[in-house]
């Protein structure tokens, strides 16, 4: 199961925009829960419970935030022609860069060294059209593709200048510590068992391992990932609900069932099942174990992939680590 290589820097840097001569003191840049790109959203926004970005309900106003790496950049922007975007139902009024002189900008500003192309025009779906603003930025810290949208008939709440006064706050932020992320999970992890945690996934998952590397490739080291999904099935469906979620297990093959049983963990109703199979890459021998702990709406899923060798005293872990696990 191979997992990206992660780099972590501790710390978060935000600084507050002053800018002589005009505004004393303006507001800071906010960033959605789980992203490293923020603005100051334009009055009446709000972070948005449902998607990375902000809304404002009332008038059907939205201002979405979509970030990516720093080489994502010229790759966006070639597919940002009139006729891309035509196929999209957006006719295209104006492009150009959002800033047409950046190095004017206040050093502190993200933009000063940012490569910028602002779109603005109409999308049609259906009855309704929608203004909107899509600006692509890049730098070496990263991409962001930000789009700010309001249905033709409330374009007169939302000017132009509101949105530009907006966009031009755009400020990319270090990524956060492991502890900083792993605070923003619906789940507290107790027992490591002596393992450690070598990613955190969104706002949902994260992954564990034992041994010095950080990438994992052809089962050399034991992996433990856990995480959260929305729903939960009929007591009766949870041993099938388990063996559909085991066949998504990746970089495995040849998967044979040893046990499936129910069970309990954490007090709440549960579902074991322990399989062997072969790595996909390898040919190795491995022991797939799944644990499964159903809530109310939602449920935890447990996930480990060992060499078959070391089965035993790994699953003595993985199970106090299991064990450990608090929902919030």
């Amino acid at each position: 199961m191979g997992l990206p290589k992660m780099k972590i820097r501790l710390g978060l840097s935000l600084a507050i925009l002053l800018v002589s001569g005009g505004l004393a003191g303006a507001a800071e840049p906010v960033f959605p829960k789980g992203t490293l790109v923020g603005v100051v959203p334009p009055d009446g926004m709000v972070e948005s419970a449902t998607f990375s970005g902000f809304e404002d309900r009332s008038k059907a106003a939205s201002l979405l935030i979509i970030e990516m790496p720093p080489q994502a950049y010229p790759q966006i922007e070639a597919g940002f022609t009139d006729a891309a975007l035509a196929t999209k139902g957006i006719t295209v009024e104006s492009r150009g860069p959002l800033v047409a002189d950046p190095k004017s900008l206040p050093e502190s500003s993200a933009l000063r060294d940012a490569q910028t192309l602002l779109v603005i025009g109409k999308q049609s779906a259906g009855p309704v059209v929608a203004k909107k603003w899509i600006l692509l930025a890049g730098s070496a810290k990263g991409t962001a593709l930000i789009t700010v949208q309001i249905p033709e008939a409330n374009a007169g709440d939302l000017s132009d200048e509101a949105v530009r006064k907006s966009l031009m706050t755009l400020a990319f932020r270090a990524p956060p510590s492991t502890q900083e992320q792993l605070a923003g999970l619906p789940f507290k992890l107790g027992d490591l068992a002596g393992f450690r945690v070598v990613k955190v996934i969104g706002n949902t998952a994260a992954v564990l391992t034992e041994g010095d590397k950080d990438v994992v490739e052809s089962a050399s080291q034991p992996i433990f990932v856990v995480g959260v999904s929305p729903g939960t099935p009929r007591e009766d469906d949870r041993g099938q609900f388990a063996l559909r979620s085991l066949s998504s297990v990746p970089a495995v093959r040849d998967m044979h069932i040893d046990r499936a049983e129910p069970l309990r963990i954490g007090g709440q109703p549960g579902f074991e099942i322990i399989a062997t199979a072969k790595d996909a890459a390898s040919g190795a021998d491995v022991k797939v174990i799944q644990w499964l702990r159903f809530g109310s709406n939602a449920h935890i899923r447990m996930i480990t992939v060992v060499k078959a060798d070391a089965f035993q005293d790994t699953y003595t872990r993985v199970r106090a680590i299991r064990d450990g696990i608090e929902s919030n």
